[in-house]
């Protein structure tokens, strides 16, 4: 098939040209390591444990990947990394062991290839992430992939994004099963329809403030439908709310989430109505959404025949048709790819793109189970199609069954993991192939591992769910892994897996084990796992589990004591700080956009003849900027005249700044009353934007220490 030429933005060559420059500056230490980490964060660059090297994430809306998109992953991974990329949960996918210096030339082979790393950390929102089954889901009620992907490209490199207190997700799903995970997204949508005058409405349900975490939460139903034709504004109209109630100064508590938690969804829907007033009146336009194609629902088709004759009913294709192929209308179907941990090598990367061209021309799809997904593969290609996947090692069967486990990169990259999760990953795979060989009577049962209490694994909505934590056994540190019983999110309920149990990594494995075992001796018939434990209790299955929580002594048992893939004792002196929450830079940078963002309203009163209101908007935008720049030497205050006085003597006084600021007060702490007559208002407007544009200046000379320093008189 040949490459579709992409056509590379101006935008988008000069804000990776511009990444470059930052890099230089920041190693010739002529900016703040802090300041730094913001900046590539919003770029999608990772700080990894490992001093110097970098996660590159890419982001991919809605899982979609063509051949060609295929062809340049396997390229960077290839050159650039160590030969292996990473399957996400939220379908981006990620490289490890990037060279800082390496990364503008990554940026420019994916813009080229259609592809961004753009937002895909920091305080931004997300990859916007689809079923994976959209567009050929037999029970979906439309193909919800158009709206994703609008939603995701109109709010890509959107000023509203780019500040924001937290990270924010949205998801879509195509029916009320639930594949897309709307209940732990700050928006989830789901599709709907409603009849108006005989005619089909189409629409979403909309579930708002669901995510994980340390502080799990489920999202609240918002409303039970939203035309398609006011998505956008209501995700702008949400992002903005976020952007200005969110809590900045608590990291831990700045997620959607705890809004609603504190609003509630009654004061939130005011609040939404007002801010959609607000654009309303702001004459904002929006690119126009498709309507969907009118699709009848129908119940999933009954699974594929083995396609061979020749196949026995135990081999490995028949089990391989049994769990990996889902069965589509009109002799077609949909083929799993199950990734070992999420991770796949660079000749899987090129084999997919071969296997692409050949049997799924509209491309793949990477799943929020760390997998891949072919589209309207022909029944009759199927039993080629395998063994095409057997020749790059892709053929494995058990896709999102209990033998597929979902692990997060963990401690061997990641700085704020506590344990090794892809490394207990690898054992459990490990521990089933060998002890598990069947495992068809476990549909629905998954593993989900996380390194540490965020949830990156998604432990909190799995069947099986745990996550890394640190604790004493006989008097050494042990790692150890927190037990989550119980997840899902489903059409019928969601819920959040619990329990007490802490285990030693190594006791683990056969844990799980114990588990299956505890489970097929006494469930009832047609009985899941999850209503298992329900029924038999989290409390009871866990006290026949207490065993697993001892070891024996150090010199007994040495190996114990060790993490899964580590030689060395295990320790948490390596820990990083974590990169997702933000630090400093992002409320001198917010303070520094408010300012600016309301001395242009300032602006615009002046025009409407709102003397008073501009002269108001023009104090809160000079205090927004005294404290952005405040906040470098650890001041701030609630009182006004405390931050001018503070502003005087640090910035004014010491030449950082110059004395145009004392042109706002009489005396410290004292604002002047200032002439209303229009050109004196004007005049003040100016004068307060040169300031705030001397402010923005200042910040930008920020060296490497953080310190502010005065400006360099112009040469002669």
């Amino acid at each position: 098939m040949e490459q579709t030429q992409v056509v590379v933005t101006e935008e988008v060559t000069k804000e990776i040209e511009n990444f470059g420059v930052q890099v230089a500056r920041f190693k010739n230490k002529e900016i703040p390591e802090e300041k730094f980490k913001r900046f590539r964060l919003q770029y999608g660059i990772y700080g990894q444990r490992q001093a110097g090297l970098q996660m590159v994430r890419v982001k991919i809306p809605s899982g979609l990947l063509n051949a060609q998109k295929l062809r340049c992953l396997a390229d960077i991974s290839e050159k650039y990394t160590k030969g292996i990329g990473h399957v996400t949960t939220r379908q981006d996918i990620q490289f490890h062991y990037v060279d800082l210096d390496h990364v503008t030339t990554i940026m420019t082979q994916l813009a080229e290839a259609g592809l961004t790393t753009r937002e895909a950390c920091g305080n931004t929102v997300r990859n916007v992430t689809a079923c994976q089954h959209a567009g050929t889901c037999p029970t979906e009620l439309f193909d919800v992939t158009p709206y994703g992907e609008k939603v995701a490209y109109h709010l890509l490199r959107n000023p509203i994004t780019q500040d924001m207190p937290r990270k924010f997700k949205i998801s879509f799903s195509g029916c009320q099963s639930e594949c897309g995970l709307a209940a732990i997204h700050d928006i989830g949508f789901i599709a709907e329809s409603r009849e108006v005058a005989g005619e089909t409405v189409y629409g979403f349900k909309v579930l708002v403030g669901g995510g994980l975490g340390s502080h799990p939460k489920l999202a609240m139903l918002y409303t039970e439908f939203l035309p398609i034709d006011e998505v956008l504004v209501t995700c702008e109209a949400i992002l903005r709310i976020f952007d200005k109630h969110g809590d900045r100064r608590r990291k831990s508590k700045a997620r959607m989430k705890f809004i609603l938690e504190k609003w509630g969804m009654d004061l939130f829907k005011e609040k939404v109505s007002e801010e959609l007033a607000a654009l309303k009146k702001e004459g904002r336009e929006y690119p126009a959404l498709p309507r969907p194609l009118q699709k009848t629902p129908s119940q999933p088709l009954s699974m594929v025949q083995n396609g061979n004759g020749a196949q026995t009913a135990d081999s490995e294709y028949a089990r391989w048709m049994r769990t990996n192929v889902v069965p589509r209308p009109e002799e077609r179907c949909a083929v799993q790819i199950k990734l070992t941990l999420g991770d796949i090598t660079v000749a899987q990367f090129r084999g997919l793109a071969d296997v692409v061209d050949r049997y799924s021309p509209d491309g793949l799809r990477t799943t929020h189970q760390q997998n891949m997904l072919l589209h309207s593969i022909h029944r009759k290609d199927l039993p080629d199609l395998y063994g095409a996947l057997c020749e790059i090692g892709l053929a494995e069967a058990g896709a999102e069954r209990v033998v597929d486990v979902i692990a997060c990169p963990g401690a061997e990259t990641c700085q704020l993991a506590l344990t090794s999760s892809m490394g207990l990953g690898g054992a459990l795979v490990e521990s089933f192939s060998k002890d598990l060989p069947e495992y068809e009577d476990l549909e629905g049962l998954r593993v989900r591992i996380s390194g540490c209490p965020n949830s990156c694994g998604h432990h909190h909505i799995a069947g099986i769910g745990f996550h890394g934590v640190a604790k004493k056994v006989n008097g050494t540190l042990v790692p150890h892994y927190q037990l989550h019983l119980g997840g899902k999110v489903d059409a019928e309920a969601s819920v959040i897996g619990s329990s007490n149990l802490k285990i030693p990594a190594k006791n683990i494995p056969s844990m799980v084990l114990e588990m299956v075992r505890i489970y097929r001796e006494k469930h009832q018939e047609k009985e899941n796992f999850n209503d298992f434990v329900e029924r038999f209790g989290r409390k009871q299955f866990c006290e026949q589990l207490e065993r697993f929580t001892s070891l024996p002594t150090q010199e007994a048992a040495p190996d114990a004591y060790l993490d899964w893939k580590e030689e060395k004792a295990f320790t948490l002196d390596d820990l990083g700080p974590g990169e997702c929450s933000g630090t400093v830079i992002d409320m001198i940078e917010y303070a520094l956009r408010m300012g600016r963002e309301t001395i242009e309203k300032a602006a615009l009163a002046v025009k409407n003849s709102e003397y008073s209101e501009a002269v108001k908007l023009m104090r809160e935008a000079i205090l927004f900027e005294c404290r952005a720049l405040l906040y470098t030497y650890g001041i701030d205050s609630p009182h006004e005249d405390e931050i001018l006085k503070e502003f005087q003597h640090k910035l004014v006084e010491q030449g950082i700044l110059s004395e145009g600021f004392e042109y706002f007060t009489a005396d410290l702490g004292v604002w002047t009353d200032f002439d209303m007559a229009s050109t004196s208002v004007s005049t003040h407007i100016e004068r307060a934007a040169a300031l705030i544009a001397e402010c923005q200046a200042a910040y930008d000379r920020m060296d490497a220490s953080m310190k502010l320093r005065k400006k360099e008189p112009a040469k002669t």
